[in-house]
């Protein structure tokens, strides 16, 4: 005979056998979804030119039959485009395609692309390969680098494939002169980078300077990563996303390091346009060079499209004299005027050259050629306020 006692004491333990049940139920089940993999993924081609029949297969394995949506986003890890499987892929080997085009249909601009998948089987459990913030970013050191003056190319080779930035300047502390490519995608390998020999300014030719030199910095790309070709010289990208800004979801966030390219934005990190002016009016010679004397008010400014990206960060300005370092002003505001005393040079023609040094390093030059008059020279000196 059951007492009140044993009967509440069954009616406990089976209610908690069956919470029992539903708990390895859910336990199992979260296994089985947790279970679900993809491996064994890569790009066929990576690296890609736009035209009407390009296409790049992503392939990759599933552990289990799943539903699979590849995404491509640009180098501001906005989404380009979405593809998602007809029905559920079956377990295996499988891939979906890319035909380097927008959500809208247009061709995407050269430039480097990375791609996820996001995979959900029938359990439930999304599974996401985003390789993104798990690769890349480390420092590329390029090798072979050299100016082949008699082709008009820079030559240089990369390990692997890296965002690059070309810079041509003077030994010795002397002045940066031209952003060559301004931290553009470049697969491993050779490169050879057209230059006309000139400065950023147009007024200097360079090609058999005995000062040159040529700085390379450069940072790996994600394994995750598509290039499209052409190669540019800055970076390209879409102008307008009709179907909406959708950020990829950051895996990783490293800590802040100055100067780390990597952890800037695209849209932050490329050199700045700078102009350098001389007063109007000023008297020319007969190549057209302006002929100044005395105290030589310089002003120094950023180009609209580059000025507020400046100011949101600290920078220097660093003027320089036939390519020897002549002022320097720490605190960097815009626009300013440098007060250039040319008594302190012979009289001919000479450059005066800025660099605007930002503390993420970021950098604007530009150059400007004059004539310093001297006593002989003949018809009245332009008053310089």
């Amino acid at each position: 005979m059951t007492t009140g006692a044993n009967a509440q004491d069954q009616g406990w333990r089976s209610r908690w056998g069956s919470l029992l049940v539903l708990i390895l139920i859910g336990i199992l089940s979260t296994a089985n979804g947790a279970a679900l993999e993809i491996t064994n993924v890569r790009a066929e081609p990576r690296v890609v030119a736009p035209r009407q029949d390009a296409v790049v297969s992503i392939v990759f394995r599933l552990s289990d039959a799943a539903r699979v949506a590849l995404q491509i986003y640009d180098g501001r890890d906005l989404l380009v485009r979405r593809i998602q499987s007809d029905g559920p892929l079956p377990a295996g080997d499988a891939s979906l395609s890319w035909d380097v085009r927008d959500q809208s249909g247009r061709l995407v601009p050269p430039e480097a692309y990375t791609f996820t998948l996001r995979a959900i089987n029938e359990a439930g459990a999304p599974v996401e390969h985003d390789l993104t913030d798990l690769t890349g970013s480390g420092e590329v050191l390029a090798t072979d680098v050299h100016w082949d003056a008699s082709a008009g190319v820079v030559r240089y080779r990369l390990p692997a494939p890296a965002r690059v930035n070309i810079r041509i300047g003077l030994k010795d502390d002397g002045p940066l002169l031209r952003t060559l490519i301004d931290w553009v995608p470049r697969d491993a390998g050779e490169h050879q980078e057209p230059w006309d020999g000139r400065d950023a300014s147009g007024v200097l030719t360079l090609t058999e300077h005995p000062g040159l030199t040529i700085a390379i910095d450069a940072f790996a790309l994600s394994d995750n990563s598509i290039l499209v070709n052409p190669p540019q010289t800055d970076a390209q990208l879409i102008a307008d996303l009709p179907w909406g800004e959708e950020q990829r979801v950051v895996k990783r966030t490293p800590g802040k390091q100055m100067q780390s390219h990597a952890q800037q934005a695209l849209t932050e990190r490329g050199d700045y346009h700078i102009d350098l002016t001389l007063p109007p009016g000023l008297p020319t010679d007969a190549e057209g060079l302006p002929m100044v004397a005395g105290i030589v008010p310089i002003r120094l400014d950023i180009q609209s499209a580059d000025r507020g990206r400046a100011l949101a960060r600290r920078f220097e300005p660093v003027f320089f004299v036939d390519g020897t370092f002549a002022f320097e002003n720490e605190v960097g505001f815009l626009p300013m005027t440098w007060r250039w005393d040319s008594r302190g040079v012979n009289p001919g023609v000479h450059f005066v050259t800025v660099n605007l040094r930002g503390y993420e390093g970021n950098f604007g030059m530009a150059t400007i050629r004059v004539r310093v008059r001297s006593d002989s020279d003949q018809g009245p000196v332009e008053s310089q306020q």
